[in-house]
């Protein structure tokens, strides 16, 4: 990964995630003896949600996409990497099958991807976004996808508003350590 001496960089943590109309069940509250009853839909209709939280300002940035696959990849980088034209924006992420490598012609230019090891979830504080934007859609019923698209807004609002509680979300200093690590040269073996 080249970036030139310099440059303004952003560091990004990445990640997808998969929303429809199959009812996402959640834990609620309940007056003690009573059994809550929740409205439940199995629907196999599905939207996936791109999101990238900036580790250094608290920025987040997401997308709606109706698929996940490369060429959807490429445009959700585009539009990150188009929110800052003059900045290279260093994402890290999984490696998942559908996602363009550091190095492939079709990246955006100033883009550069740090890909996380295989099996760690545990590594990307946007997981647990995911699981909280899941509560504040949980145990509802939507009718159409644009339905549910419209009812995650005000939680990706709180997030896009709120750097403060992106830096609390991610709250792993060691992240930060490393990614302010310098990468060992030649001559400093």
């Amino acid at each position: 990964m080249n970036i030139e001496p310099g440059s303004r960089v952003k560091l990004w943590m990445m990640d997808e995630a998969r929303f429809g109309l199959h009812t996402e069940m959640r834990r609620l509250w309940a007056r003690k003896g009573r059994r809550p009853v929740v409205s439940r839909q199995i629907k196999y209709e599905w939207d996936y949600l791109y999101g990238s939280v900036d580790i250094v300002s608290g920025q987040a940035h997401f997308c709606q996409i109706p698929a996940v696959n490369q060429q959807w990849d490429r445009t959700y980088l585009q539009d990150l990497a188009d929110t800052d034209t003059g900045a290279v924006h260093v994402v890290i992420r999984d490696q998942a099958g559908f996602h363009l490598r550091d190095g492939d012609g079709r990246l955006p230019a100033n883009i550069r991807i740090v890909d996380l090891p295989p099996y760690s979830p545990e590594l990307n504080p946007c997981e647990q976004l995911w699981d909280l934007i899941k509560d504040e859609i949980g145990n509802r019923v939507f009718e159409t996808i644009e339905a549910l698209r419209e009812a995650m807004l005000p939680a990706l609002r709180r997030w896009w508003s709120d750097a403060e509680a992106v830096l609390r979300l991610i709250g792993r200093s060691w992240l930060l350590d490393q990614a302010n690590a310098s990468r060992p040269t030649r001559e400093s073996y």
